[in-house]
């Protein structure tokens, strides 16, 4: 199946119906992590939002790339180390089709987010420390996806209009489970405070929906800039003119998790812990004393 047909298929299933020109309505989000391999891996984790329209619309340009350069699947792995379909492929050639997707991406989706979480910040700054009662550990990849949540209810609460965020992750890593575990408690703890932002999340393959790659792509660039800010130099989007969009342009996002921000994950927790326990005890003393009224009235 692919990207375009997917979204399709995915947005009458939701919503009984195909909304191609609502494009506050329905948004999907697509999440991969780049360089996540190895004993101590740093995480460089992609995301992209736009409408069911705009998808479809992204996709004939993927289609129309794959065609021009003969690739299936961009996979980034096999892209840095130029195997498997990449086997053979010159500077010039990767460069293009490098530039040709980030204008692609640019061009044609609401946002373009990348978050990365060194591997020593998060043992030193999150796992090495204690962790609140109750609080559940989440993996380095697990970390990245629940910051990647929060910033794009907060891109979505802008207009205050009544959007539904359903998302679509890439299926086969190992921290799937804990990925769906965390969309589905925020989506429990939104929607008790009124503010059921959180729709669906579908795990697939990327042979299942082609768009996934795009993904993939955004976190490999993410992997470059990392890599060329570490020597100084300036990021990959600044190089390929996609860091200051102009009108109508997708917005870019670097989401860097800091110490400070995972030892205040366990603050909030802990603070919102304490608060959940005083309202249960608040409200059991008030039963108690309801009781002993009801009591000494019968009496």
């Amino acid at each position: 199946m692919d990207g375009g047909s997917f979204i399709r298929e995915l947005c009458v299933a939701l919503n009984h119906r195909w909304e191609p020109e609502r494009p506050f309505l329905l948004f999907t989000a697509y999440f991969d992590e780049s360089d996540t391999h190895g004993p101590r891996p740093n995480v460089v984790m992609a995301g992209l939002l736009a409408n069911a329209r705009q998808w479809e619309l992204f996709d004939r340009r993927i289609r129309a790339l794959q065609r021009r350069d003969g690739f299936s699947v961009f996979h980034a792995k096999d892209f840095r180390r130029l195997r498997g379909e990449f086997e053979g492929w010159g500077p010039e050639k990767c460069q293009r089709l490098v530039s040709d997707l980030a204008i692609a991406v640019r061009d044609n989706v609401k946002d373009a987010i990348y978050a990365v979480l060194p591997h020593h910040i998060y043992i030193d700054e999150y796992r090495s420390l204690p962790f609140p009662k109750g609080m559940p550990v989440d993996s380095q990849y697990g970390v990245c996806f629940r910051a990647f949540l929060y910033r794009l209810m907060q891109i979505l609460s802008v207009d205050r209009k009544h959007h539904r965020l359903h998302v679509i992750i890439e299926d086969g890593h190992k921290n799937i489970g804990g990925a769906v575990r965390i969309f589905n408690e925020m989506k429990d703890e939104y929607s008790t405070l009124g503010f059921p932002i959180l729709g669906t999340i579908t795990p697939v393959r990327k042979s299942e929906c082609r768009l996934l790659m795009v993904a993939d792509f955004q976190a490999h660039l993410g992997y470059l800039s990392e890599t060329r800010l570490l020597k100084g130099q300036s990021d990959y989007f600044a190089m390929a003119g996609v860091q200051q969009p102009k009108a109508n342009e997708a917005g870019l996002t670097r989401l860097e998790i800091t110490p400070e921000a995972l030892r205040e994950s366990k603050t909030l927790w802990e603070e919102d812990r304490q608060r959940r326990m005083a309202e249960w005890r608040a409200n059991r003393d008030a039963r108690r004393a309801a009781r002993v009224a009801s009591a000494e009235v019968s009496e």
